[in-house]
């Protein structure tokens, strides 16, 4: 019994090495529908993350942001959005093959 165990692949939830920490890139953010899409890597591929506008909203502490202001308040915050993709990452819940940052992750 040991030894099947000690030979089945190790399980991850979404990324093929959670243990590869994610790093930032040189892509632009852009703004996609109601969230700011970024890029960062993992060595091997890129990998989208997603910020929520929800997310953004409660770290500028205006509900009322407007969409016009979503890429300024993201690069306000970058480094605490790239912070709580790479934990998303590292704990491999990613949603398909993107992160998202939702208000709960910041």
């Amino acid at each position: 019994m040991l030894r099947k165990l000690l030979n089945r692949p190790a399980r991850c939830k979404g990324a093929d090495d959670p243990a590869q920490p994610l790093l930032p890139t040189t892509e632009a953010a852009e703004i996609d529908g109601l969230a700011v899409r970024w890029i960062m890597t993992d060595g091997k591929k890129n990998i989208v993350c997603w910020a929520r506008a929800a997310a953004l909203e409660k770290l500028e502490a205006n509900p009322d942001l407007e969409k016009a202001s979503y890429l300024e308040a993201f690069q306000r915050h970058r480094q605490k959005f790239e912070a709580a993709a790479a934990t998303i990452h590292k704990r491999g819940l990613l949603d398909g093959n993107a992160i998202v940052v939702r208000k709960e992750n910041v």
